[in-house]
């Protein structure tokens, strides 16, 4: 699929595709994937943390939870569903999610749910045999995974990538991508995959420019270029937005939380958190439980 203005190409590959009829067992907590999920909720109801915000998922939602992104599950009692999980090949080098607004939720209309059940039809034998995402996420062939396709699978292949592109395009709103030409930047999400796995520990530019193989300074000039800030400035991001997340999602302590993100020093915390939110840590707490 190009792209005319970009001249990038956009390519999606399946790797889990199923139904599944889940329990209170649904409650994992600190998820983070190198691929992303689409879910279509049958019947039943859970929630879903992420990007500091709490979502409900009920039946006839349609949900996407993009790669590289913390999230926590919390179900009650049960929920029906059908997921689809893929990979996405960059654009240009850079990841679609932090170049397109997405809206994370929508009601399926009877289409989607047409394409989602015709995409399971297509793949079968492709279903999650473990729920915990640590039993699945990141395992070594997960970039391997069902890239082998007989002849006789070739139409189906064809069908399946034309569903789940239909079915992606349904979350986007609106992209910024452009002048974007060279795919000189591939490496970046091995980069975006270390820093949401490690926001716990002490991250160093020059750790993350190992990763991409180059010195520090052009690292940080190339990062700057594709996330139009800073290594350190991007990292301090996802540290907030993940203590965000997490002050809705758990009933972990302020103190907890700012060791949980790397930054155990409350006084230090306590300022990072003003400075990106215009408010206190305890403050915020309160908002989010009245």
């Amino acid at each position: 699929m190009k792209y005319r203005n970009c001249q990038n190409t956009l390519l999606l590959h399946m790797i889990y595709a199923g139904f599944y009829k889940a329990g209170r067992e649904w409650s994992y907590k600190k998820v983070i994937s190198p691929f992303t999920r689409i879910y279509l909720i049958e019947k039943g109801e859970a929630k879903l943390y992420m990007n500091r915000r709490k979502y409900e998922l009920k039946e006839g939602d349609l949900f996407i939870v993009p790669k590289f992104t913390f999230h926590e599950y919390e179900c009650e009692d049960f929920i029906d569903h059908y997921y689809i999980c893929f990979l996405d090949q960059f654009l240009g080098g850079k990841n679609i999610f932090e170049y397109t607004d997405i809206k994370y939720k929508l009601k399926a209309s009877v289409f989607d749910k047409y394409l989602v059940q015709r995409f399971i039809e297509l793949n079968p034998n492709c279903q999650i045999t473990d729920p915990d995402p640590k039993a699945y996420d990141n395992k070594p062939d997960i970039f391997t995974k069902n890239r082998e396709k007989s002849e006789s699978e070739f139409k189906n292949d064809i069908e399946s990538r034309g569903i789940l592109l239909q079915l992606f395009s349904r979350f986007l709103i609106h992209s910024q991508l452009t002048h974007i030409k060279e795919d000189k930047y591939k490496r970046m999400s091995n980069v975006f995959n270390y820093i949401n796995n490690n926001l716990d520990k002490k991250i160093y530019v020059t750790e993350l420019s190992e990763i991409m193989c180059v010195n520090p300074d052009y690292f940080t000039r190339l990062f700057k270029n594709i996330n139009g800030m800073t290594p350190n400035q991007y990292i301090q991001q996802k540290r907030i937005e993940r203590a965000q997340t997490l002050m809705i999602s758990s009933s972990m302590s302020i103190k907890e939380i700012a060791e949980e993100i790397g930054i155990p020093n409350l006084s230090q915390f306590s300022k990072l958190f003003y400075k990106h939110t215009g408010m206190n840590p305890s403050n915020y707490m309160k908002n989010e439980m009245s």
